[in-house]
């Protein structure tokens, strides 16, 4: 089943892309055929992928310190402060450190307790919740001027609903209505770059994140297992293993759904069994070109 959820948009030209749904759900496929449908057809368009270091919307791999912070991180490691200046940006208060691009540029030489040390600021899992929601409003504000007078189309996966979305809940048990609204103020924020969101909705659940398990590295589904069951949404809803892993991203799904259908942004939902990726590419480019007017 295919579903366009209908909305009011302007006519002016779509300047954002967003793809989300749970892993495994097809996100990152789909967006990349459709950035390379759009380049064939002619428009400019940068895609970014989930983890991308250099994310411009995202927090992946950032450390958020304070002045006094930065000084007495630069004065401890001096031979690092070139390399962090290279990848620092300044705003207002908020010293942004991208330290997990340190360390891909850096695999061998960076130290371990420097690693540590930053990982403590890090933005999604290292600040109060109330610090974090400011931070993530404050970088779309960003994204969007530097956006909102290009002729490029940006293309994003996950930024919008699951990194948001699995800091507030998984970390901080937050009230689904609380992680809604700070949904809907991202949606406000981003309004004049007429964004479009692409949700893939696999129809089982558990099928999708079992044959994720069993394609990815062990590391990755310890690591969400404890993420998702080991902290405060997986001890207060009593989740175990990884039972517990699916039973949070269904709950998340279906709020997913639910955000969407309130938002005032259109939105395609591509509801699927895990075989229909043709017709799925085919229902993303007919949703792209109405709204490009194509």
């Amino acid at each position: 089943m295919v579903l366009i959820i209908p909305c009011e948009i302007t006519m002016s030209k779509t300047k954002l892309i967003i793809f989300e749904g749970i892993p495994g759900s097809g996100k990152s496929t789909a967006a990349a055929h459709l950035h390379e449908y759009l380049e064939k057809n002619g428009f400019i368009t940068q895609f970014w992928r989930e983890g991308d270091t250099d994310n411009p919307a995202d927090f992946d791999g950032i450390a958020r310190l304070s002045g006094s912070e930065y000084q007495s991180l630069c004065s401890r490691y001096a031979d690092w402060t070139t390399a962090f200046h290279s990848q620092l940006n300044v705003r207002g208060a908020d010293y942004l450190l991208k330290y997990r691009r340190l360390q891909q540029l850096h695999p061998q030489g960076m130290p371990q307790s420097l690693i540590d040390e930053l990982a403590h600021y890090d933005v999604y899992d290292g600040l109060p919740m109330e610090e974090y929601r400011r931070l993530a409003l404050d970088r779309w504000q960003d994204f969007v001027q530097h956006t909102e007078n290009s002729d490029q189309i940006t293309l994003l996966e996950c930024c919008f609903l699951q990194n948001p979305l699995t800091v507030m809940l998984a970390q901080h048990d937050m009230k689904p209505q609380a992680a809604q609204e700070q949904i809907a103020n991202i949606a406000e924020v981003i309004k004049s770059l007429n964004p479009l969101v692409v949700y893939l909705h696999p129809l089982n659940v558990r099928n999708v994140l079992e044959h994720v398990r069993a394609e990815r590295p062990k590391e990755w589904a310890d690591f969400v297992t404890w993420y998702l069951t080991g902290q405060a949404y997986g001890k207060a809803h009593d989740l175990h293993g990884y039972d517990g892993v699916i039973q949070f991203y269904e709950m998340r799904q279906k709020l997913e759904v639910e955000i969407l259908k309130g938002l005032s942004v259109p939105s395609l939902m591509l509801e699927h069994s895990g075989m229909e990726w043709d017709r799925c590419d085919t229902e993303v480019m007919n949703f792209v070109h109405l709204h490009l007017g194509g």
